[in-house]
């Protein structure tokens, strides 16, 4: 008879995979920012090991917002001997915005990514364009904004390709109270180069704050490409909730 799981060791202080900035920027110019990182273990019958860091920084003043942001998911499990690797993804991204008028403003980004279950050795996505500010007030906002996108993928087979890409999206952010707030984003990239194909990300984050500066978040992080490399799913979803410590200006 096999022994009953013998180690299980959780500690959880946050999961990475939002491509959304969690941090509540405040236009006052000073940098604000969240840092998380969770581990948990177990041994026995199965042995699994689960690891995630999440990162952001943001400073916002009246007439720009600049945010960066590094999120990474690690995680294998041995059965009978045999290991298998469940995650392996790193993303960095930053994006620069200045308000070009009350309703309009201008941004340029650049996405790096890695995800070794999808065959991508690494994405290199640099961006630019022009949005409209819908609706900007102290507990709500919602922009529309479109651009233009270069898509470099290098493989683990070796292969690589690189397309254009226009990018359509919008995004919202909800202040609900003092302690809680929701933020999404949607963004569409349709592939000149190869026409009829597209990428679509979405990215949703809730956060509460709990005490001090200790807050509950719910994350949620979508990815479909209608294009991927052979054998690898067009759509990628995670769901992670965990706790982040946040520093800078109350």
């Amino acid at each position: 008879m096999q022994k009953p799981a013998a180690l299980c060791i959780c500690f959880s202080l946050t999961c990475a995979a939002p491509a959304l900035a969690q941090t509540v920027p405040k236009p006052d110019d000073a940098w604000r920012g969240s840092l998380g990182a969770n581990v948990s273990s177990a041994s026995g019958n199965n042995q699994s090991l689960n690891a995630g860091l999440n990162a952001d920084a943001v400073r916002q003043s009246e007439n720009d917002k600049l945010v960066a942001i590094v999120q990474s998911l690690y995680g294998r499990r041995e059965t009978n001997g045999v290991r298998e690797l469940t995650a392996s993804r790193l993303r960095a991204s930053t994006r620069y915005d200045r308000d070009i008028s009350d309703l309009t403003y201008g941004f340029t980004g650049y996405d790096l990514e890695k995800n070794k279950l999808a065959d991508l050795k690494w994405r290199h996505s640099p961006s630019i364009g022009a949005g409209l500010h819908l609706r900007k007030t102290e507990t709500f906002t919602f922009d529309v904004f479109a651009g233009y996108s270069y898509n470099r993928e290098t493989l683990y087979t070796g292969t690589s390709r690189s397309f254009n890409e226009g990018l359509v999206g919008e995004e919202t952010t909800h202040k609900f109270s003092a302690s809680t707030s929701f933020r999404q984003r949607l963004t569409l990239y349709p592939n000149l180069s190869d026409s009829g194909e597209y990428r679509v990300v979405f990215d949703a984050g809730l956060l509460t704050q709990l005490v001090d500066r200790w807050n509950l978040t719910v994350n949620l992080s979508a990815r479909y490409q209608s294009n991927p490399p052979l054998g690898v799913q067009k759509s990628d979803t995670l769901l992670f909730t965990g706790l982040q410590y946040s520093w800078g200006p109350k």
